[in-house]
């Protein structure tokens, strides 16, 4: 059993989780193997996101404490946290993958960018491009018609170049 102490360290830090996270995903780990927690704990760490199994006393009043109230009502049950810092995809896709290969774990709902979500929407925002791809599209999408139009100057000055030579060629027979 842990002291008053540990528990309030351990409130001080899952607060400063929720202080510091654009995206919480709360989630049910029930039916995973030690073997499958480490799997996906692994796979969380690689997309920089930390994930916590609390008791469900101690999610609340962190959640509370850092302006979370409408997470508390999904603190029911065996649940972990996984909280993320940067785009809400990266957790979203890699619980999404993992649901797929293992059926677990349920994600009772999620919190990206100030708005809470049913766990329903978790397949829509996993099968959304990243941050990362969407620059990369949009960058892809404005260098085009730059491209394009480098393309075509280039073939317009070369045929010029071809066209003068030919001229000064013929000049001098």
């Amino acid at each position: 059993m842990m002291k008053r102490p540990e528990k309030e360290e351990l409130v001080e830090e899952l607060g400063s989780l929720f202080e510091e996270s654009s995206n919480i995903f709360v989630t049910d780990y029930l039916g995973l193997n030690v073997a499958q927690i480490t799997e996906f704990r692994k796979m969380l760490r690689e997309g920089n996101i930390k994930y916590r199994v609390a008791k469900n006393t101690l999610l609340k009043i962190a959640a509370k404490n850092k302006g979370h109230e409408e997470m508390v009502q999904y603190f029911e049950g065996p649940t972990a946290v996984a909280f993320g810092v940067d785009d809400p995809t990266v957790p979203a896709k890699t619980i999404n993958d993992f649901l797929k290969k293992n059926g677990k774990p349920e994600v009772k709902a999620f919190w990206a960018d100030g708005v809470l979500y049913q766990s329903e929407r978790l397949k829509e925002l996993a099968e959304l491009p990243t941050k990362d791809e969407l620059i990369a599209r949009i960058v892809g999408t404005i260098s085009a018609p730059l491209t394009n139009l480098v393309g075509t100057l280039d073939g317009l000055i070369r045929e010029f170049c071809v066209t003068i030579d030919q001229i000064a060629k013929q000049k001098e027979s």
